[in-house]
């Protein structure tokens, strides 16, 4: 059996296993104080911007918001991110002689990381734990060589752990995909997801939170992936926070990128070779959070 075939008989009963327990009746552990259903409209912003300047000349800024709709039985929640950090160098030429010279300067900026994320998620409860999920994604990752993807969704979602200091949810699923890599044509596919959600309120006014996402192809076992975040989260007041997150990005099968091809004795040969991405991005932010 190939490695591929090995790691497909693995992965998709581990998959239906995930969906069995977000389906699974469990029960609320003992002395767990239940968390009463908020309705009404919640949004949080987060921003984040960072420049330098002097001999190195950088700026990096990112948004992201999540906004919630809740109802008795429905839920609506529309997420967007976006970052954007471009760098500036230097090129310094003296022009004269040795003793009488004049620095010529020359700078030029470039993009060096981009990434947009739009998702949109209604949620129906079934019962007081499990709901129907039904949702919707976009995202680019520029230097990731991914150019556009479009992902829909459909599944349950389950709370294990619902109180007022600690939740914990999983969703599962399934999907579908449309994927654009740059410089390589489109393609489609048909997918499992499955999503573990954790918080933990660590003092009053301090918290941690993690989510961890991952995609399978069902169509071509290795290309599968994860999007894992970390965050801790401190109030400064009732509608501010500050917020340090580390993100994960993983895609055992990345992109390809056009590398050109020199001979040995380094002359061009005027063709390209495919080289692929590396498979681990890392996306570190401190920002201000802003509760409406």
């Amino acid at each position: 059996m190939s490695r591929s075939h090995q790691n497909s008989a693995i992965r998709v009963p581990a998959a239906a296993a995930v969906l069995l327990l977000t389906l699974w009746p469990g029960r609320p552990a003992a002395g767990d104080e239940a968390q009463k259903p908020f309705i009404g409209w919640k949004d949080t912003a987060e921003l984040s911007y960072v420049v330098t300047g002097g001999n190195a000349d950088t700026s990096t800024f990112s948004f992201g918001n999540t906004f919630k709709r809740s109802w008795a039985e429905d839920a609506l929640t529309i997420k967007a991110f976006a970052l954007s950090s471009h760098a500036t160098t230097s090129t310094m030429t003296a022009q004269g002689t040795e003793t009488d010279y004049t620095i010529l300067e020359q700078k030029t900026s470039r993009l060096v990381a981009e990434n947009f994320i739009l998702s949109a998620q209604y949620d129906h409860r079934l019962s007081k734990k499990v709901v129907l999920q039904f949702g919707l994604g976009w995202d680019r990752n520029r230097f990731s060589g991914l150019a556009s993807r479009g992902i829909f969704t459909v599944g349950t979602g389950y709370a294990w752990i619902e109180t007022k200091r600690t939740t914990f949810k999983t969703d599962g699923g399934f999907s579908y995909t449309f994927r654009k890599y740059f410089g390589q044509s489109a393609s489609s596919f048909a997918g499992f997801r499955a999503i573990a959600s954790f918080s933990q309120k660590i003092l009053e006014t301090s918290s941690f939170g993690s989510q961890f996402t991952f995609d399978e192809n069902l169509e071509k076992a290795v290309d599968w992936r994860y999007d894992w975040t970390n965050s801790v989260t401190a109030s400064i007041s009732k509608s501010l926070a500050l917020k340090t997150s580390l993100r994960l990005l993983f895609a055992n099968l990345p992109a390809n990128e056009a590398v050109p091809l020199y001979n040995p004795d380094g002359t061009s040969t005027d063709l390209t070779v495919q080289v692929p991405l590396k498979k681990l991005d890392t996306i570190f932010t401190t920002s201000i959070v802003i509760n409406f």
